[in-house]
């Protein structure tokens, strides 16, 4: 079942998810600019609709499945700030979503030497056997695999 940000569809009735969820006062309202969304978020269908604020989303984690909360001030700042696609949802709690931007940026560090240093790489079997560990850890975050890298490596560590 897909929620939209801020609002649950309960018997063809929209209500605050606070609401829905049994009239919890305690969960956070941030108001919603509109404005700084993307520009594909302005264009997609539904932003129109939007409601006025931002309130807590409960998830569980799709890798640690442990209990998790897109509080409402992490919503103004992706989809407001860092223009993160307005129905993009979050699916991993914060510390593996760390953990697998940790590992993107290290994958984009490592792609960098390879294109700079090549030949070099290819050779260097302890940077090899890292690139590899990485390639096949960022799938386990929900990310697509790169087999056609991780074939590449593979290849270049039988050689070394």
């Amino acid at each position: 079942m897909v929620f939209s940000p801020s609002s649950l569809i309960l018997f063809n009735y929209y209500l605050p998810l606070s609401e829905a969820l049994g009239g919890n006062s305690s969960m956070k309202k941030v108001r919603i600019n509109k404005e700084n969304y993307s520009d594909s978020s302005k264009n997609s269908v539904g932003h129109e609709f939007l409601g006025e604020y931002y309130e807590d989303i409960h998830y569980n984690c799709s890798k640690c499945h442990k209990p998790a909360v897109f509080n409402a001030q992490e919503q103004k700042d992706a989809f407001e700030a860092r223009k993160e696609y307005m129905w993009s949802q979050r699916v991993l709690c914060h510390l593996c979503w760390k953990e697998m931007r940790g590992i993107k940026k290290e994958l984009e560090a490592q792609d960098n030497i390879y294109h700079q240093k090549k030949e070099a790489v290819l050779r260097d079997k302890e940077f090899l056997e890292n690139w590899l560990v990485l390639l096949e850890l960022y799938p386990k975050f929900g990310k697509k695999s790169d087999t056609a890298k991780i074939g590449m490596v593979k290849n270049a560590l039988k050689g070394t």
